[in-house]
């Protein structure tokens, strides 16, 4: 995986999409690549997002059900989407208002970076 190369794409995502950031991370909470404002402490976006996908995992799990392949918190001040890529890992993206727009580039930027990840599905 060229690190650089899916931080490129991350940040091309944002442009486009009107992503406020973005990140690629494991189901563990590495930040494997990002876009975020500077200043954002992608360690601890990384542990925040990774543990809402997790909670919601055992959330899932605990009615019978499968897990989430993606995961919508909204708010009066935006949007947080995390997606799986992989077993393990996702892509979390963060935007004022949801749109198809929006919707059809993280779809893009996900397939980009399952390939970058060396995903086949």
């Amino acid at each position: 995986m060229e690190v650089a190369e899916l931080r490129r794409v991350l940040q091309v995502f944002n442009d486009r999409a009107g992503a406020v950031g973005s990140a690629v991370i494991t189901r563990s909470g590495v930040p494997l690549a990002w876009s975020l404002p500077d200043g954002a402490q992608v360690d601890n976006f990384g542990t925040m997002a990774a543990t809402l996908l997790g909670a919601l995992e055992v959330i899932y799990t605990g009615f019978q059900r499968p897990s989430p392949q993606e995961v919508v918190a909204s708010s009066e001040s935006g949007v947080v989407v995390a997606r799986t890529l992989t077993t393990k890992a996702f892509i979390v993206a963060i935007t004022d208002k949801d749109s198809p727009e929006f919707r059809r580039h993280l779809a893009d930027t996900a397939r980009q970076a399952k390939g970058f990840l060396g995903a086949t599905d």
